[in-house]
């Protein structure tokens, strides 16, 4: 059976000294290199810019730079390098992230006997930054893939393989939105595409300590991801994203990174009809007058 070939696509806009870690990992892959391509998009700051040089580093032939102006946004980045990329499968890496040397093999062997897949995914290992001493290393475990899952949470960790078939299908990476991956994931779900979990660490990644912003745009984020992909979600859902959008009150953001479900939004709903019918205030005045009553009934 033909193996198939990879694109593995860094965006890489802004210099970050993880990349030659990321870079060399690649280089450490057990097989498959000669079918890999790497594509790096960035803003022209990479250096070096002699691609020979990158090709020592990784083992790899098929490597190039791809130069943006300095307008261009992450997802632009990679969907520009998605529409040069040749290869059967695609790989959307960041500069922190890194391959376990299994990462090409357990590929191959999913997609060899599992051939309906669309999508690999897997566990990987979050890393602690060294100047961040709050943060522990851990394997963070992923479960098996449900559609209801992905309705609530972007659960999908790092180096996601996906067919570059089904990326076609899809509008690719979008700027409207903080939360791009879990976008995307849900575009190809939607699309029809397959899933397929791999129980072991592929893959290692930087903790991503959350900035003020990403917490305060968390709501319209996620509203929005609602919103770009309404058939996916239940129309109570799409209901509570376009009335938070609106900023209704009874509409609120929600869990951190989390999307309502259609019982959530209905709880919403309840709550906010019973705080503007006053039911909450005549219910702690009841308690306060059944708890004086027990009080005065003492002997």
């Amino acid at each position: 059976m033909r193996k198939h070939t990879v694109s593995i696509i860094v965006s890489d806009l802004e210099t970050h000294p993880g990349l030659p870690r990321l870079l060399q990992s690649v280089s450490r892959q057990s097989t498959g290199l000669d079918r890999v391509e790497m594509i790096i998009a960035g803003n022209g700051g990479h250096p070096p810019s002699d691609p020979a040089i990158w090709q020592a580093i990784t083992g790899i032939d098929a490597i190039r730079l791809l130069v943006l102006d300095g307008s261009a946004t992450v997802s632009r980045a990679r969907n520009l390098a998605a529409a040069e990329a040749e290869g059967d499968m695609l790989v959307f890496l960041r500069p922190d992230h890194r391959l376990d040397p299994k990462y090409l093999t357990t590929a191959d062997t999913v997609f060899e006997d599992h051939p309906d897949t669309d999508v690999m995914y897997a566990d990987y290992i979050r890393l602690a930054p060294r100047d961040n001493r709050s943060a522990t290393p851990a394997m963070i475990q992923l479960p098996a893939f449900r559609e209801g899952l992905l309705q609530a949470r972007g659960f999908l960790g790092p180096a996601a393989m996906i067919r570059r078939e089904l990326f076609q299908r899809t509008d690719g990476f979008r700027d409207n939105t903080f939360y791009r991956d879990w976008d995307l994931w849900v575009q190809a779900a939607y699309a029809g595409g397959i899933f397929h979990h791999v129980a072991y660490p592929l893959s290692s990644c930087e903790h991503h300590k959350v900035s003020f912003k990403e917490r305060a745009e968390d709501g319209r984020c996620k509203a929005i991801i609602v919103i770009n992909n309404q058939g996916f979600f239940h129309e109570h859902t799409v209901r509570w994203a376009l009335s938070y959008l609106r900023g209704d009150g009874w509409a609120e953001a929600y869990g951190f990174m989390t999307i309502p479900g259609p019982m959530d939004v209905t709880r919403m709903l309840h709550d906010h009809a019973m705080r503007v019918m006053g039911t909450d205030a005549l219910a702690e005045e009841a308690i306060r007058q059944f708890d004086r009553a027990v009080l005065h009934s003492r002997p």
